[in-house]
């Protein structure tokens, strides 16, 4: 009998170690060790962890304007997926006037944004910053009937002229109306967005309209383009002044999101040397994204001096845009369209171009 106790009582000694040898072995394995140098030769052999899963994409809502200039990077950045590259996902949002797209902006329903060159006066006021050039426009147009009578800026006087203020619209009035010694007390002004100045100058309810393209193509259409008469265009001061229109955002988004608006960039910039290769086959993709025929939009393409990604970040290096812009805000002043000025360096943001190239 007690020889069968001592039996009984090795054996659950044997299995008491057994299992804290057991034990032991898993908890020193969760550090990094193993219980036996076979264990370890094992856990090498089996296969890692899955790897991590790619970052979600980051949203950006991006203001945009349904024209070759206003759309055609942006719309080329995703089409060719420059910006998927840079793990950003582009949501669109059409604007017809930059003070609108600002103040979207501000209100936080827009990221980024494009504007034409009248809206510029509002990053001199510190609203927004200006973060890359696009285009050099050439599309506003004072426009009469042929058939009007008025055949000179002069001829204007007493007239009804219809325009959208705070655009490139006003800019081009008003330098127009100075070159003859005119103001705007000499017309009769007309505070209209571009639907309604096109709808009114089609009905014949306006003597002059100040629009660009493709309004300007839509009432060539509507009228008839020999029965346009162009008084001026931004083209007709291009000796004194460029027009350029800009990529903007808020200083508050810009300080919080600096990557992600540099990540922006970068797409835009490498679309924008794209373009400057393969403008038909943009045309077509501004067409398809405005719903408007290919035909009004390749007429859009002498609108502007489309410049590459490349081209601007040497106009930033160079001090080109940066006396493009003084030159711009020395405009915005004579005009009255600014009370005060400000250091162009406080609204251009030229340190992102070197973080673009990187």
């Amino acid at each position: 009998m007690k020889k069968w106790l001592t039996i009984a009582l090795a054996s659950v000694l044997m299995f008491t170690m057994a299992a804290c040898g057991s034990s032991n072995g898993g908890n020193n394995g969760n550090a990094g060790a193993s219980a036996t140098p076979g264990a370890s030769a094992e856990a090498s052999s089996e296969p890692s962890a899955e790897p991590t899963a790619a970052p979600k994409p980051d949203k950006l809502r991006i203001a945009y304007h349904p024209n070759m200039g206003g759309s055609s990077a942006v719309i080329t950045g995703i089409k060719k997926d420059f910006f998927k590259e840079q793990n950003l996902e582009i949501e669109l949002v059409k604007f017809t006037s930059g003070p609108t797209e600002v103040a979207a902006m501000i209100s936080g329903d827009i990221d980024l944004g494009y504007v034409g060159h009248g809206a510029h006066f509002l990053a001199v006021e510190g609203k927004v910053k200006i973060v890359s050039l696009d285009v050099l426009s050439k599309a506003e147009e004072l426009m009469v009937r042929t058939d009007s009578g008025i055949a000179t800026v002069k001829d204007l006087k007493g007239k009804t002229v219809a325009t959208q203020l705070g655009t490139s619209g006003e800019i081009v009035l008003d330098l127009a109306l100075k070159k003859e010694g005119m103001t705007r007390d000499d017309i009769k002004l007309v505070n209209m967005d571009m639907a309604g100045a096109v709808s009114a100058f089609i009905a014949d309810k306006v003597d002059a309209a100040i629009v660009w393209a493709p309004y300007s193509t839509e009432i060539k259409k509507a009228v008839g383009k020999e029965s346009i008469t162009v008084l001026a265009n931004s083209a007709s001061f291009s000796e004194e002044f460029v027009f350029p229109s800009s990529w903007i955002v808020t200083p508050d988004y810009l300080s919080k999101n600096e990557d992600k608006v540099v990540r922006f960039l970068k797409g835009l910039h490498k679309a924008m040397d794209y373009r400057a290769d393969n403008l038909d086959e943009v045309v077509g993709y501004v067409a398809e994204l405005n719903a408007t025929p290919v035909e009004s939009v390749q007429e859009e393409v002498d609108s502007g001096v489309w410049m590459t990604g490349t081209e601007v970040r040497e106009l930033f290096a160079d001090g080109t845009a940066k006396k493009w812009y003084e030159q711009q805000q020395e405009l915005f002043l004579s005009s009255g369209k600014l009370e005060k000025g400000a250091p162009v360096e406080d609204y251009v943001a030229f340190d992102l171009m070197g973080k673009i190239a990187e």
